[in-house]
Formats: C-alpha cells, structure tokens, sequence
C-alpha cells in the first residue's frame, strides 16, 4: 500500500500536456448540440408565436459618466455598477492594454460605450465593458503601473497616486458613455428567453468576448458559483487536472504559471464541476434540451441555495472525485493515447460514482481499472465513453457503462 502510495505522489506532480485554447473553444461550441426529440416542425403558426414570443422589451437611455464618479460608483461596497468581482480572477486583458485604455483617455480619444443593465433603481450590472470599467476602477485606485505607453512614455511605472496632479484631475474629468438598458420583459419560463442571458451574449461585443461559463459567472454571483470556483482550485481537481495549485496570495495577483493555464483562464474549471451537477440532475428528473441549456438551467436553480445546501453539494463533489482518483491511483480520466484527462470519460465516472452503490473502489481498484483499459480498447465501447456525442442520450449511455466499469456488473446493453 505504501508503494502505491507513493507512486501516485510522484505520478500526480507530473506536468500534464497542456489543453489549447481552440480545444476548449470546441467544447463550449459542442454544448449546442441539440436532442433530437426537441426540434420542432415549423409551421407559420410556431413561427408567428415565436416571433411574438422574443420580442424584448427594452429600455434604452444614454449617459456619459466621468471617471470621477466611476472612481466612486465601482466601488464594491457602494452596489452602484456590479463588475462582478469574481470575474477579475480571470482577468483577460494584458497590463500594456490596460495601460493604453487609460492613455486613451488622457489624450481625448473617444472609447466605445460600455452597456449597463438596470437590475434595480440605480443599481447596474454590466452587460459589455466589463474590462474597460475594472481597468478604470483598478487603476484609480493604484492597483496596477502604466506599461507600454506610447504617445504619455513619460508615465510609464507611475500609479495614479504619483501621477502630477493636473494629469489626475485632467483625467478625472473624461469621460465614458454608457447605455442604460432596462428590460420591461419580466419572468422567465423553461421555454422562454432570459432577458439578461439574451442580453450578456449578443451585447458583449469587446475584443474577449466572454465564453459560456464567464457568463454563468456574471449572471449567476453567489454561494453556489462561488462553490464552484473553490473546487476548481482545490489540490484534488486541480492534480487531476494540470492546474498549477492555489497559492495563499493569488487573489490578489495571479501567478503567470496559473494566468497561462487555458483551463484556468477560461473558467473551463469551473465549468467541469457545473457539468457534474448539471449531468447528475438531468439524468435524476429525465430533462431534456442541449446541455447548454441545461447548464444554465443549474445555475439558475442553485443560484439561491443556502450554505447547507451548498455544503452538502460540495461534499457530494468531493467524496466522488477523491474516490475516483484513490481507485486510479490518482490519474482518473486519463487516456492511454494522450496522457490527459478525458472530459466525456470524467463526466460518466464522476455522475456514475455518485449515483450507484458501487462498492469498495479501493479494495477491487485492481479490477475496475483493468474493465477501464478493455472498455477504451473496445472501439464500440470507447466511442460511448469518449465520444464527441453531447446529447443527454449519449450521456446516459456514457454513464450507465460507467457505472458497470466501477460495479463490475455481469452484463452491458
């Protein structure tokens, strides 16, 4: 037991081959896939109702806002303009770019406007500008030194605090446009469009247009998202998956190693705990839909979930990874071929461990690992485990294999 022991610490500090940035582009695209009993045949009857249906009843004003009563409204403690401080974990935007946006503004150069959502009576969250506003809010508050100028090179390495004082004052006198939208559409149904959703998508119109998760992230702030992100970045996921571990003082500045990490970067982390909740429900209630939609159905769900709830669902996680990684001595998920955890292989092991009985892992590890290695060698089999497939009838085939790897059931279908 102690070889083994030992061989699984040795095994899990070595570097994974890293997942590019157009391999993770690919599955939030394959999350549209839809089942195929959900499509509709179209007559001009469903589409006169659909037209009626997702008209979006939106208020639109326009307002300019000087960046001395942005230094004050971006504040978190104020709950004027939510940037959603979760988001600037993944801060997308280099230091040189933040740099030039505020050089911009010292020399009167006009900035599209960022848009903003009235969620209550002054109170906004940001649908498209986020970056541009945490810039503004970061530097204003001497959180980063100017870089790469190129017209203002007299500025560089100065905060905002050592910056001459008629440059401050110049500068808390720009301005940035902002449009102000207020959605007269209330209530969301499961059929329905998501007023917010349809309006963080098809607005965010920046160079980093934010991905499927980094929305959940935006629309969906609290207990449960905030689970989320603290499984991603505990040792046991983050071993599994080539993440470079959580470091004491990273929330307050990110490590390059962690910054480079595209797993990490695009919140795809996060979005592989999500799909275990998401999966593990959908195949308890029979639901149905692209996963998409089913993931932010989730998120949706959870959003109000107490601290015991959220507690509870954490331990489920937890017990069901730890579980895994001591059955595959701490290399679950991985492929022969490619020496990397397998995102569909992960979603079927981790719902199936949580769902059945399936009895001692550690002690018949032995066996469930080599009823693993024959499966993958079995091209029918390894296309159910592995397979590109991202409806939930694929799923559910995935899982119930699973479950008979880690069960040693007798038979298949």
């Amino acid at each position: 037991m102690s070889d083994s022991s030992e061989a699984t610490e040795s095994l899990s500090i070595v570097p994974l081959p890293a997942f590019r940035e157009d391999e993770i582009q690919e599955w939030f695209d394959e999350e549209e896939e839809l089942e195929t009993l959900d499509a509709k045949i179209a007559t001009p009857e469903t589409i006169a109702e659909k037209y009626a249906k997702s008209q979006l009843r939106v208020v639109r004003e326009t307002k300019d806002y000087t960046l001395d009563y942005l230094q004050h409204a971006l504040q978190q403690e104020r709950y004027i303009i939510n940037v959603a401080p979760e988001y600037q974990r993944r801060q997308r935007w280099s230091p040189k770019k933040r740099s030039q946006l505020v050089e911009s503004f010292l020399m009167n150069i006009p900035i599209p406007p960022v848009f903003l959502f009235e969620r209550d009576y002054n109170e906004y969250e940001v649908v498209d500008g986020r970056q541009r506003l945490d810039t503004i809010r970061e530097f204003l508050s001497n959180g980063f030194a100017l870089t790469g100028l190129t017209y203002w090179k007299e500025l560089n390495r100065k905060r905002f605090n050592q910056l001459p004082t008629v440059i401050q004052k110049g500068l808390l006198r720009r301005s940035l446009p902002a449009v102000v939208l207020l959605a007269e559409t209330k209530g969301v149904s499961e059929d329905d469009l998501d007023v917010r959703t349809v309006l963080f998508d098809r607005l965010n119109t920046g160079g980093e247009k934010l991905n499927p998760q980094e929305l959940r992230n935006a629309l969906f702030p609290g207990l449960f998202n905030k689970m989320l992100i603290e499984i991603a970045r505990s040792d046991e996921f983050t071993s599994v998956w080539g993440i470079p571990k959580k470091s004491t003082d990273e929330d307050k500045k990110v490590p390059e190693s962690l910054a480079n990490n595209t797993l990490f970067r695009t919140m795809a982390d996060c979005e592989l705990v999500l799909r275990f909740f998401a999966i593990r429900e959908t195949l308890l209630t029979n639901a149905r839909g692209s996963l998409r939609r089913l993931l932010d159905r989730t998120m949706h769900r959870h959003h109000d979930d107490s601290a015991a709830e959220i507690a509870e669902l954490k331990g489920q996680y937890m017990s069901s990874l730890r579980d895994l990684a001591a059955a595959f001595d701490g290399m679950p998920f991985r492929l022969p071929q490619t020496s990397r955890p397998s995102r569909p292989l992960y979603d079927a092991l981790m719902v199936s461990v949580s769902l059945r009985s399936v009895g001692d892992l550690i002690d018949n590890k032995d066996q469930v690992q080599l009823r693993l290695h024959q499966a993958l060698a079995d091209q029918d089999r390894y296309d159910i485990l592995v397979g590109r497939g991202n409806t939930i009838d694929s799923i559910r085939a995935r899982v119930a294999l699973a479950s008979w790897i880690l069960s040693g059931g007798e038979t298949h279908d």
